[in-house]
């Protein structure tokens, strides 16, 4: 999930919904509540990490923060001297994400098809738009946090997109390769408060709507294929053979492998 967030068009949120692990983590977090600081006031605290599912949130934050650590000067250093081969593994992973997803949850309904082409619609908007710019200085990356870890955990929605659209990608980058703590810690006070409210939002969603929900989230992740598309001229989508180094049979070869990844991930989740 780490990886999949530090790159713009791919979201952590898919890693999780490949894994089978997306619901519980959405009603892990959104398991923090009022009650939970009145036992951890209490000094129940055994009853309330129970109550958030708290081995799990630490399992799954360690792992986000450490690769995001470990990896975000890797990845800047493969899309800056390989952008075609390393969009193409995303562009395979996000397609066999949706396309296993569909299979896994399958409802004929046509009523619920409308919520995957709204999706993809929604995710394509998202995906290609300006959102504007924030202001400067800390206030502006505190509201980035707060816009960003709700993509973070949308599948198909990138926070690293959003906060291109909202023009604080490069800023945040920075912080965590010049590890500039007070940055960082503003901008994780903004991800909690926007997990604290899109949580729920969400958890409320799921169980309410389960079926419409989940096709919703992977027409999104259908939906930012547009950004993802490895073949580009000047930021503008253009076929293979009319790109300079197209590297083609290479960048098949990336996605098949990203398929083949995320189909090893659906029949470990199946088995588990």
């Amino acid at each position: 999930m780490g990886i999949a967030d530090l790159v713009p068009g791919v979201s952590g949120g898919t890693i999780a919904l490949i894994t089978g692990i997306y619901e519980r983590l959405i009603n892990a977090i959104a398991s923090a509540n009022m009650n939970t600081f009145k036992l951890l006031f209490k000094g129940q605290i055994g009853q309330a990490w129970r109550q958030i599912d708290g081995w799990f949130l630490i399992a799954v934050f360690a792992g986000i923060l450490t690769s995001v650590f470990l990896f975000a000067s890797l990845l800047k250093m493969l899309f800056a001297n390989y952008p075609v081969p390393t969009w193409s593994f995303f562009f395979g992973l996000i397609i066999a994400s949706a396309l296993l997803l569909l299979k896994k949850n399958w409802v004929a309904k046509p009523l619920i098809w409308l919520f995957l082409l709204f999706g993809a619609g929604l995710g394509y908007v998202l995906s290609t738009q300006s959102l504007g710019y924030l202001p400067d200085g800390q206030i502006g990356i505190l509201i980035a946090g707060t816009i960003a870890i709700s993509a973070m955990i949308l599948p198909g929605i990138s926070g690293s997109l959003i906060l291109i659209l909202l023009g604080k990608y490069q800023t945040v980058l920075n912080a965590v390769h010049d590890r500039d703590w007070f940055t960082l810690i503003v901008f994780a006070a903004g991800c909690v408060i926007g997990l604290m409210v899109f949580s729920r939002i969400l958890k409320w969603l799921l169980k309410h709507h389960h079926n419409a929900t989940l096709y919703t989230l992977i027409g999104l992740m259908l939906g930012t294929l547009f950004k993802v598309w490895p073949w580009k001229s000047a930021e503008i989508n253009i076929l293979p053979v009319n790109h300079p180094e197209p590297q083609l049979l290479f960048s098949v070869v990336l996605m098949f492998i990203a398929s083949i990844f995320v189909w090893l991930l659906f029949k470990l989740d199946k088995k588990s």
